[in-house]
């Protein structure tokens, strides 16, 4: 085992559509990690009117100081600006919070807004931040792998991809044996929706009926079954952290994720 780290990931909008509401289950999650030895907690980017304000995250930077709140930001969202002055001004007060640029999913995106080179403004907003912060930074890799391994190594910053199992070796080939993170969304007793119309989208369908092939599920969830395990294995043969998303955000399931997950690596 090289050094493997397990983190969590959250969407701010699957937890509440009260802004105070979600911000109270992010610090009960939050809290949930501290306990339980997770030491990343990724706020995934979404939409501008359901993402946190950096500083109303100061109650979780403060409340679980041992929690790094690794904090998503498109970059061709129209607040990228202002998303990126917050952080700066955010990092000069807590060392407990770092970035991560991402190119941004069309479906949160405006129409003007998915126009957008992702790759110049990637490297824009990475000097930008680099000329103020140099800590831990991650820089989102979703169908610009290539492009954003070289920005990585401009800047010095981990490279973050999507889980695709066909991808694995192609990922970490491309971190060039440098840190890197998977965002990995988990199932532990089969699909749920949320699970479902995540596999939908990253096939692209826009309707579906819900059955989908077993190379399907596999492509994109890991299945916390046996037959993960080789999965597994080669996380911890690289220098990684699996980001896990478990499709739901209870934190008595929250919790029974990181077990399963340990309990299996202990396995071997």
């Amino acid at each position: 085992m090289r050094d493997f780290r397990l983190a969590k990931a959250t969407k701010p909008s699957q937890l509440s559509s009260r802004a105070d509401r979600a911000l109270a289950l992010l610090y009960e999650i939050n809290k949930l990690l501290s306990s339980i030895g997770i030491r990343e907690h990724f706020i995934d980017a979404e939409w501008s009117n359901t993402d946190p304000n950096f500083p109303d995250l100061s109650i979780l930077l403060e409340g679980q100081r041992d929690v790094t709140l690794v904090v998503t930001i498109s970059v061709r969202r129209s607040d990228v600006e202002r998303r990126v002055k917050d952080f700066i001004d955010m990092a000069q007060s807590y060392d407990n919070i770092q970035p991560c640029l991402v190119p941004g999913n069309p479906a949160y995106l405006s129409p003007h807004e998915v126009c957008k080179n992702s790759i110049k403004l990637m490297e824009e907003h990475a000097k930008t931040i680099r000329r103020a912060y140099d800590g831990v930074m991650y820089l989102g890799c979703e169908k610009i792998e290539k492009a954003s391994a070289r920005i990585a190594e401009l800047f010095n910053a981990t490279l973050f991809y999507v889980y695709k199992r066909s991808k694995l070796k192609e990922y970490f080939s491309l971190s060039n044996e440098r840190f890197a993170a998977i965002y990995t969304p988990v199932i532990v007793d089969g699909l749920n929706e949320a699970a479902k119309s995540y596999i939908a989208r990253r096939l692209g369908l826009n309707n579906f009926d819900g059955n989908f092939t077993k190379h399907a599920i596999d492509e994109y969830v890991l299945s916390l079954t046996n037959d993960c395990i080789h999965v597994l294995k080669c996380f911890r043969r690289q220098y990684a952290t699996l980001v896990i998303h478990p499709f739901s955000n209870f934190t008595s399931e929250i919790e029974k994720v990181f077990g399963k997950i340990r309990a299996l690596i202990e396995l071997w």
